[in-house]
């Protein structure tokens, strides 16, 4: 098939919570048949990263992955046909044509006019069935880019739904989660993990206002896939199962990592009470705020390198960005961060055995209050009651604890 022939398919899965993004910022949808610039977005969409909107289109800078792609068709050229309807839309190997159209624009593709390709007539192939064959294809971790991020967990939650997936009932699925191991060559366990990230991502924005606009937590995979392990656990087995759930999902709305997330799952697990506490004070911070307001878009192209590192029962993370997460709009993000932060590092110090270490920190923490008049600063600022609240606190356990500073004579 020629390769001006061919179009790119503006409702590929591979980027849909990007492209619900894109068009957002562009106001209207992608149509490339129509909107010649749009092609480029949808380009941009598969290929780059860091994506901004110039103008009318949308645009990034390139992915190793993507440069990776070109080298290797320039090296091997075509190892399998693209598949195309009729009309010349592409279902399975849209990154490969955009990357052929961009070498056309610059100039390097000498040779590449026409490529190989199946056509799927409507009347063989439904698209109940070919979507059964795109999932089985591209939802693997051999083929060479996975799907991004959220990307992923609409297309196996759309695969979920189309084996009648009961979302509320356990049996049900588990059961999916073993059907569907084959397709994505994961575990049973790792699929029914995700699936519960799909299912708390659905309610999360529901609970926003926000249903299906799933562009709005685009690179937010990992703490959805450790709310869903949470969850998973405690379904069904404690009554403030509601007030657990709000307390994750307020995680994600002050923008915490998925590791802050799964710091708190483990303090649920190991210290109940200091979790309720935290649970109590992420409820005081909230009160006021209206969760209907909802959040606005992910940040979307910013993002931050996280560390990897996780307990001996976890998997790892398998994206190396993370983004900010959701900006909610009137949310109370700097109180109930505060507390998760407060929370996790008083989870941390007891769980330390070194008491020396303990104090050494602490009188770290204090020397750093005297640098440049910090403390009276705070104290004379819009916060200093707050700071004299617990600079009381300080002296009372001084207080407190002064005899053991006795030398014992």
């Amino acid at each position: 098939m020629p390769v001006e022939g061919l179009l790119l398919n503006a409702d590929n899965r591979r980027f849909r919570a990007e492209r619900m993004w894109a068009e957002e910022h562009l106001g209207r949808q992608l149509d490339p048949e129509n909107y010649p610039t749009d092609e480029l977005s949808i380009e941009s969409l598969l290929l780059d990263t860091s994506h901004r909107v110039e103008g009318d289109r949308i645009v990034g800078k390139p992915t190793g992955s993507s440069e990776a792609l070109r080298n290797d068709w320039l090296r091997r050229q075509q190892e399998s046909p693209l598949w195309i309807r009729p009309d010349g839309t592409v279902r399975n190997g849209n990154r490969r044509l955009s990357m052929i159209k961009r070498l056309h624009r610059d100039g390097g593709a000498s040779g590449l006019g026409w490529v190989d390709a199946i056509i799927l007539p409507v009347e063989d192939i439904n698209e109940a069935t070919l979507l059964e064959m795109e999932q089985r294809e591209q939802l693997t971790e051999n083929f060479k880019v996975r799907y991004n991020d959220i990307d992923y967990l609409l297309a196996l939650r759309e695969a979920a739904e189309n084996r009648g997936i009961d979302w509320f009932e356990r049996e049900s699925v588990e059961s999916v989660a073993g059907e569907l191991q084959t397709m994505v060559e994961k575990s049973k366990g790792e699929v029914l993990r995700d699936l519960y990230a799909v299912k708390y991502m659905d309610i999360f924005l529901e609970d926003s206002g926000q249903d299906g606009e799933y562009h709005r937590v685009l690179k937010t995979l990992e703490r959805f896939r450790d709310i869903g392990r949470m969850m998973l656990q405690i379904e069904g087995q404690y009554l403030e199962e509601d007030k657990i759930l709000r307390t994750l999902f307020a995680a994600i709305r002050a923008r915490k990592t998925h590791l802050d997330i799964r710091e708190m799952r483990a303090m649920f697990k190991l210290d109940k009470p200091r979790f309720d506490r935290l649970s109590e004070a992420v409820a005081e911070a909230e009160s006021g705020w209206e969760p209907s307001a909802g959040p606005s878009l992910s940040n979307f192209g910013s993002s931050v390198v996280i560390d990897q590192g996780a307990g001996d029962d976890e998997i790892e993370a398998e994206s190396e960005e993370e983004g900010l997460g959701p900006e909610v709009v009137n949310y109370p993000r700097n109180e109930v961060g505060s507390a998760i932060d407060l929370a996790i590092d008083s989870f941390t110090a007891a769980r330390q055995d070194d008491v020396v270490q303990v104090l050494q920190e602490v009188c770290n923490r204090l020397e750093v209050l005297d640098e440049r008049q910090r403390l009276s600063t705070a104290l004379a600022g819009d916060d200093g009651a707050v700071v004299r609240e617990s600079l009381k606190r300080v002296v009372q356990w001084v207080d407190h604890n002064r005899h053991l500073t006795d030398s014992g004579d």
